[in-house]
């Protein structure tokens, strides 16, 4: 084998090799950022919001409770019809949470053993409320509500944080760009693309000088392709920073009150991130076109110098 020939073969090898270097770290980096931006909205929105909503309605049924019972009325009108619609929002908030918590298995167990005081709760002041007549025992009654609601550790109130805190722990994984991601977008990607530019900018020059041709046009496409790494970078700030977006209105303490609104703020905000992450199954497409294109640009020369004198 001449020494043109030989090294035109180690150049193709190198080039088909640093190629597939540089897709799949371009794939991995991609998908590491896309991938969660449905998972955000469509799994943690629902639980940290319903969470947060059990947590607030729950927080205010006592006080309800309470003032219901020491009305004047009680014996007419009953439990509030205020009390009732919060038990029953925590209630529906805590069995549609409990199918879909982001907070792993611990987290619907806790549920699940929230769920069943959150009936304790709910019996105790009726019971409160039955014994209206004897402040002693309707007392008692309320005093041991309110520690079934809010004893330390044990009590409903702080499951439900426990459970949020392990939400917004998973939320924040979602939704950090972390060490790993930051090297491969600063340091593997760049420097894997580079690479690949400058070595098929050499071998362009090296043609041009061996075998007397202005430009390969398959080589020229190649390196023109390479111009698709940079609107893909800016879909990932872009994915980044509404991921970012996302993670602060579900962070607000206000979310128990406002699920609504701040369910329809993250939609908004992640919308056009859908539509981005689907942009990773192209890359694997340009991957195989890239390759192809320095494989034609190339193999007619090793072909074609087969046959030159040494």
């Amino acid at each position: 084998m001449s020494g043109t020939r030989a090294f035109l073969v180690r150049r193709l090898i190198a080039l088909l090799v640093v190629t597939a270097l540089a897709v799949i770290a371009l794939l991995a980096a991609y998908f590491g950022v896309s991938r969660n931006s449905a998972a955000v909205t469509d799994r943690s929105t629902p639980a940290i919001l319903q969470v947060a909503a059990a947590i607030d309605a729950l927080d205010a049924s006592y006080d309800e409770a309470k003032r219901s019972i020491s009305s004047p009325t009680a014996e007419f009108e009953g439990l509030s019809e205020e009390y009732h619609n919060k038990l029953s929002t925590a209630k529906q908030s805590l069995a549609q949470v409990s199918k879909s918590t982001i907070g792993g298995e611990s987290a619907r167990g806790s549920l699940r053993t929230t769920a069943a005081l959150v009936t304790s709760y709910g019996d105790t002041i009726e019971q409160a409320y039955a014994s209206r007549d004897n402040p002693t025992l309707k007392n008692a009654y309320m005093r041991y509500a309110d520690s079934i609601l809010r004893h330390a550790d044990s009590g409903i109130l702080d499951r439900l944080k426990a459970v949020q805190k392990r939400q917004f722990s998973v939320l924040d994984d979602q939704t950090s760009f972390g060490w790993l991601l930051s090297f491969a977008w600063w340091l593997l990607v760049p420097g894997l693309f580079l690479t690949l530019a400058a070595l098929l900018v050499h071998t362009q020059r090296f043609l041009r000088r061996r075998f007397r041709r202005l430009v390969s046009p398959w080589l020229a496409a190649a390196t023109a392709l390479l111009v698709a790494l940079l609107p893909l970078a800016v879909f990932t700030y872009q994915t980044q920073d509404r991921l970012e977006s996302a993670r602060t209105s579900l962070t607000r303490s206000t979310i128990g009150r406002t699920g609504g609104p701040t369910a329809r703020e993250v939609a908004r905000t992640m919308r056009s991130a859908q539509w981005q992450a689907g942009a990773v199954g192209w890359i694997p497409v340009g991957g195989a076109v890239l390759a192809a294109l320095i494989l034609v640009g190339l193999q007619p020369r090793i072909d074609e110098y087969r046959f030159q004198p040494r």
